[in-house]
């Protein structure tokens, strides 16, 4: 004990020191309390070359004193550097302050003077930007204006080699462990107060590990440049940009996409802000996000509260009498509400739809029930939406049904819509004549079965708002409309359910149909060509279909020719094939009974003058 009390350590400690030469002793500072002056040994340690500054400087730490070493220790050592630092608003420390202002000079951090003395630059030609950086020799340390470094974290705690100070003064290191390297002796303990939050993971790193990351960060240059400008501009100038593009999405985007796709910013502003870090750039997230937010959240509502308002009244209007469809297209274009139709010479939007095809049918119910109950199970939506029909508009006209294509939506198919729909409706007959009839069996009533007609045409026609200024309904107009009528009633005398039109039967040329007749419908001297629909183009590539295609063309050829044996021999092999023919070639059978006993003359063409509508 007497050996040691006459030992002067710190002296033994500062020997040591200066026969090194490289080492670096630590300053803090005192930011509350008295100021007070700088003591004398620190002023050869500060800042000694300053340069130009960029920008005006700011200092938010203004320390009052300094904690100094043993004045034996600081006379010895290479060199002082101030260990301070400041938590971020969130308190996480991801500043080194590289300058602190006092007492009217400028003290160095410590990683500043180890990265100097490692690179070998004298520190009289270390030179101090004010709001700018450092110049270590050829190594430019940029700063924010307040003097400070963006600490790039290496990684979690560990990830720089740590060794205990234990295995350093025992030997049991190898001599390499520090050779070229840059050394920080600290304590190293978790929960002393010498540790701080990391960016990795929730283990505190030890103040000895930041300063070291610090260290590393500068010698390697791995920067990370806090939006230096002209960043900020072009920061403000891209999310003004966003917003716009955010507020015009929302806004013209259909409403189910539209949250969506005002996400399309945010997450592309934070994809960008993430790969510029990694490339040594910070830039904002936070307020750029609450504000593209806000921006898609504001043309959300408003969009919601005043630009789809017009648009839910419309569909909540218009849903129970017109087609999903239709009622989108008017919530889409609401001045086509104002009455008036569509034609060429009006509107280039018929010239979109210069053709459309017209569905008459006429529901005959040959009893005493409801004609309006019997309807609305017949003309139920979903029964024409049944194998790929698509809905469109409907109108009722007492016992009849006027549906069109091919407006206001295009429908390049629209004659096999039709077709495909008219085929269905019969489909569908079937099956409510056989539920009817199981009703009216269960209550021990007879009840005849239902009949339908079905006339399609196609042509050009007026489609729009008809009517007065005060009650008109969205419909179709013209010669095409009044001939599906016409063609409608003439089912009931060529016993058959549906009537096509020449036009329809052009547009859909592959559908199982049968031409029927000329004729000259009530109103019109013109005769047009008909044809029956009996099935889908399956059943028309069917051998048996074919061969009755062959034969039912010969009866009407011989017919027209007025051969009328020949005729008689062509409808006869006619009639075994489809026994949903045998009443109309019936008919055929009267005329050619007929017209030899009442010739029609030479000049017949065989067309027939339809005398009821």
């Amino acid at each position: 004990m007497g050996r040691f009390a006459g030992d002067d350590r710190d002296a033994e400690f500062a020997a040591a020191i200066r026969a090194s030469g490289k080492v670096l002793l630590p300053i803090t500072f005192m930011f509350d309390g008295d100021a007070k002056p700088a003591p004398p040994l620190l002023a050869e340690n500060d800042y000694l070359q300053l340069g130009q500054s960029p920008v005006e400087p700011s200092f938010p730490l203004q320390p009052l004193s300094a904690v100094m070493p043993l004045p034996v220790l600081v006379e010895a050592c290479a060199g002082l550097g101030h260990v301070a630092f400041a938590y971020d608003n969130d308190n996480a420390p991801r500043f080194d302050h590289l300058a602190l202002p006092y007492d009217a000079d400028f003290v160095p951090s410590m990683p500043v003077r180890a990265a100097a003395a490692y690179r070998g630059v004298p520190w009289d030609k270390v030179a101090l930007s004010l709001g700018g950086g450092v110049g270590i020799g050829d190594l430019w340390i940029p700063t924010d204006p307040a003097m400070r470094l963006v600490v790039n974290y290496r990684g979690p705690r560990g990830t720089i080699p740590t060794y205990s100070f234990v295995d350093v003064v025992e030997g049991r290191l190898p001599e390499t462990a520090f050779r070229g390297r840059v050394v920080v002796i600290g304590a190293s303990a978790v929960g002393i107060p010498d540790t701080y939050p990391a960016p990795f993971g929730n283990t505190p790193m030890p103040g000895s590990e930041r300063m070291a990351n610090t260290i590393d960060t500068i010698l390697h240059r791995d920067f990370i440049r806090q939006h230096p400008p002209p960043w900020p501009s072009i920061v403000t100038g891209l999310v003004i940009l966003l917003g716009l593009v955010t507020g015009i999405g929302t806004a013209l985007l259909p409403t189910r996409v539209a949250a969506l796709a005002g996400l399309v910013p945010i997450l592309g502003w934070c994809i960008g802000a993430q790969a510029a870090f990694v490339h040594g750039l910070w830039l904002p997230v936070v307020n750029p996000v609450v504000a593209l937010t806000a921006t898609m959240l504001s043309a959300l509502l408003f969009r919601y509260g005043f630009t789809d308002y017009q648009r839910r009244r419309i569909q909540i209007a218009f849903r129970h009498y017109l087609a999903p469809e239709l009622v989108d297209e008017l919530a889409d274009h609401p001045e086509r509400l104002q009455l008036g139709g569509e034609n060429p010479h009006l509107d280039r939007d018929v010239q979109r739809h210069p053709r459309l095809h017209h569905d008459f049918r006429r529901v005959q119910v040959q009893s005493a029930r409801s004609v309006a109950a019997d309807q609305s199970r017949f003309s139920d939506p979903d029964d024409q939406t049944d194998h790929g029909a698509p809905r469109h508009d409907r109108q009722y006209m007492g016992d009849c049904i006027m549906a069109f294509w091919n407006a206001p939506l295009d429908d390049a198919s629209h004659a096999d819509r039709a077709c495909e729909t008219a085929l269905a409706m019969v489909r569908e007959l079937d099956q409510i004549n056989r539920t009817l009839q199981e009703e009216a069996t269960r209550d021990g009533r007879t009840l005849p079965p239902i009949h339908i007609g079905v006339g399609l045409n196609s042509g050009e026609c007026v489609v729009g708002n008809m009517g007065s200024d005060d009650r008109f309904a969205y419909t179709a107009m013209g010669d095409a409309v009044n001939l599906a009528s016409r063609l409608e009633g003439q089912s009931k005398t060529y016993h058959v359910i549906i009537v096509i039109g020449e036009e329809t039967r052009k547009a859909a040329p592959s559908w199982a149909a049968l031409e029927l007749d000329l004729i000259a419908v009530k109103g019109k001297a013109e005769a047009v060509r008909i044809y029956t629909l009996l099935g889908d183009a399956m059943a028309a590539q069917t051998a048996e279909f074919q061969a009755l295609v062959k034969d039912h063309a010969a009866m009407l050829a011989y017919y027209r020719a007025q051969d009328w044996d020949g005729a008689q021999a062509a409808l006869e092999r006619c009639r075994p094939v489809d026994s949903f023919l045998t009443d109309f070639y019936g008919l055929y059978e009267e005329r050619i009974a007929h017209y030899p006993r009442q010739p029609a003359g030479p000049e017949w063409e065989g067309v027939f003058i339809a005398e009821t509508k």
